[in-house]
């Protein structure tokens, strides 16, 4: 995936670069466009953690044409972690940089969010991986346990790498 960072400051419109000018507003542009890339960055993860519950779902539907009853609310528990993680990684705090913010959150620490991110897009990536070998396995019409703990265990990186951010923020204030 490209650094979104770097696309940001590229996208910006004249009101942008004028405020880039004064001294006052420089740093708190600066901040902005790097919180905008790590929203931004947050919505495709996102996106991407649906498709694999798409892809999840999928396989779920092959089994019960399977005729392979056991063992689905296993699936749909992993669903549903991973919704829980989808939210938790769409709508966890990105940082407000605003000129009065009860807690400072300077550049570096937003992209130190933003690098975060991007520890979660590896691990979601692993998360694909382990599903679309899941749901192979569903085609052929056999529900691997090994499998489902797999992808518990990639659920579960996701989640602790999300739970991070909070520390990052604010190192425990």
């Amino acid at each position: 995936m490209t650094d979104l960072r770097d696309q940001v400051v590229e996208d910006r419109g004249i009101i942008k670069k004028i405020q880039l000018i004064f001294p006052g507003y420089h740093g708190y542009r600066v901040n902005e466009d790097l919180r905008d890339a790590d929203v931004i960055l947050k919505d495709e993860l996102y996106k991407k953690m649906l498709d694999v519950i798409s892809n999840l779902k999928m396989g779920e539907s092959s089994l019960v044409s399977a005729g392979r009853f056991a063992g689905l609310e296993s699936i749909g528990a992993l669903r549903s972690r991973i919704q829980t993680a989808a939210e938790d990684v769409k709508h966890h705090g990105a940082g407000y940089s605003g000129i009065s913010a009860p807690v400072r959150v300077d550049a570096k620490k937003i992209s130190a969010l933003y690098d975060l991110d991007m520890k979660i897009f590896e691990q979601i990536q692993n998360l694909q991986k382990a599903v679309n070998a899941f749901v192979q396995e569903c085609n052929s019409g056999s529900l691997n346990q090994s499998r489902i703990q797999e992808v518990n265990g990639s659920i579960t990186a996701i989640m602790d790498l999300n739970n991070s951010r909070e520390a990052l923020l604010y190192g425990g204030v």
